[in-house]
């Protein structure tokens, strides 16, 4: 590779280097990089314009092109008039929140007048991975409305939510982009008929079921009023796209203010994105070290490890985020990439993954990228409890860097601090590793924003049904 100048790296060389920003602190300081590496590497981003790459995304540019679509996830957050279809998103996130403050305040009832309690969110991919992690993040002990989720297509998941569960005080929101993804269009038949064995009526269905997509004849399809629709819009990836009518669940049972915190957050992250220097940029410097251990390191797999209950759905959501967006064998002019474009991602709570497969990266036969993430306020009151979690989270970054041979196998290791677990700091972090993924794409030269080998799956999976 010669934009960089490979230095001996089996001992950790990077000066501590600690940049923090909306209340995230990133420590890579444990990454295997010399100083004048990470000189050359920071150049090769500049070289390579990805912070102007991100800037065109944001602003509209056709950067999905096998597609010829835009990718404007960041217009769902962007509180400015002058974004990329501001109208349409704001009078979106107006009847979001309108809608979710109805349920809330009991003005949004059931067919027989019962208050909702309970919301079954029926989706799958980036319809349920992007508000489950959300809700798990920001739920309180005892939510008022409850939101459960409804994916894969197996009738003992739909058994086990339907037997605990009052129809009759529930709301069911069906997402799904196209309205023809196979497993949700399976589920909402087997919610409807549920629904139907307590003897709704058809009239009835329209205070249980909206409809989340892109595709305008969804509430229709469904025998639903417009007024049960919430679009979402093919120039922004499901993956992508908690921000917008995929988050209703969550704003029905977390709120207004705190979805909007939310947005905040995420929106504040891309102004950082656009404006900071590549030294001090937090989703610059991710994608740098990412791309510097796989391409120079041979790091095999990226593991998330959350010292914090609340963060542990980020792990599938990153698992998509990534795996989906850069799993790719062509750039974007077609041909076949020379470098590695992605590695499996994984992880776990990190306190109780150390006794599950900790002793693997201790002393396993591969290298790992880790990304140990822990909040420095509890979201509790149980202090001793937080002092054994920060105590384990703290020993462990030292410990998995140490091994007890030199024999090429070792983990490089960021630790991602959180002030505290805000709305605001949930949407800045989700933002984080959304745009650190933009810019490994914009680095490698591939499309991070389409799914190609999602859809032959999905085609067999028609045939042979």
């Amino acid at each position: 590779m010669p934009d960089l100048l490979v230095s001996p790296f089996f001992e950790v060389s990077m000066p501590e280097h600690k940049v923090s920003s909306l209340g995230i602190t990133l420590n890579a300081g444990k990454q295997r990089i010399s100083k004048i590496d990470f000189e050359n590497l920071i150049n090769l981003l500049n070289k390579k314009k990805v912070i102007n790459s991100f800037i065109e995304m944001r602003q509209g540019a056709i950067v999905n092109l096998s597609e010829k679509r835009q990718a404007l996830h960041t217009s769902l957050r962007d509180p400015s008039p002058e974004a990329p279809y501001s109208g349409e998103v704001h009078k979106t996130s107006d009847k979001i929140c309108q809608f979710a403050e109805r349920v809330r305040n009991w003005k949004w009832l059931g067919c027989r007048g019962d208050r909702i309690t309970d919301v079954i969110n029926v989706g799958i991919g980036g319809s349920d991975m992007g508000p489950r992690a959300v809700y798990n993040a920001l739920r309180t002990t005892r939510p008022e409305i409850k939101v459960h989720f409804l994916a894969s297509a197996d009738g003992v998941a739909v058994d086990r939510l339907t037997a605990e569960l009052d129809p009759y005080k529930t709301l069911i929101i069906i997402s799904s982009k196209s309205f023809s993804t196979l497993e949700t269009l399976s589920n909402c038949k087997e919610i409807f008929r549920w629904l139907k064995n307590f003897g709704f009526r058809d009239d009835d269905f329209k205070h249980h079921v909206v409809a989340v997509s892109a595709n305008p004849k969804a509430a229709s399809f469904l025998g639903l009023p417009d007024e049960n629709f919430f679009p979402i819009w093919d120039w922004v990836g499901g993956r992508f796209s908690v921000w917008g009518a995929i988050g209703l669940p969550v704003a029905i049972s977390l709120g207004e203010n705190v979805f909007r915190r939310f947005l905040i957050g995420a929106h504040l992250m891309d102004a950082h994105t656009a404006s900071a220097p590549i030294q001090k940029n937090l989703p610059a410097l991710l994608a740098a070290f990412s791309y510097w251990n796989v391409e120079n390191l041979g790091i095999s797999s990226f593991c998330f490890l959350p010292y914090d209950e609340r963060l542990t759905t980020l792990v599938p959501w990153l698992q998509q985020l990534e795996m989906e967006s850069l799993g790719k064998s062509k750039t974007v002019k077609g041909n076949k990439v020379s470098e590695k474009t992605c590695v499996p991602v994984w992880g776990g709570h990190g306190n109780e993954s150390q006794h599950s497969f900790y002793q693997f990266l201790r002393e396993g036969t591969a290298r790992t990228a880790l990304d140990i993430c822990w909040c420095e306020k509890p979201g509790h009151a149980h202090n001793d409890l937080h002092r054994v979690l920060l105590a384990n989270a703290k020993a462990q970054a030292e410990a998995l860097l140490k091994r007890e041979n030199d024999d090429g196998c070792f983990n490089v290791v960021n630790t991602i601090v959180l002030d505290e677990l805000s709305p605001e700091t949930l949407g800045s972090l989700m933002a984080m590793y959304e745009n650190k993924t933009a810019i490994l794409g914009a680095l490698l030269g591939i499309n991070t924003f389409d799914q190609p080998g999602v859809e032959l799956g999905k085609l067999l999976a028609r045939k042979l049904l």
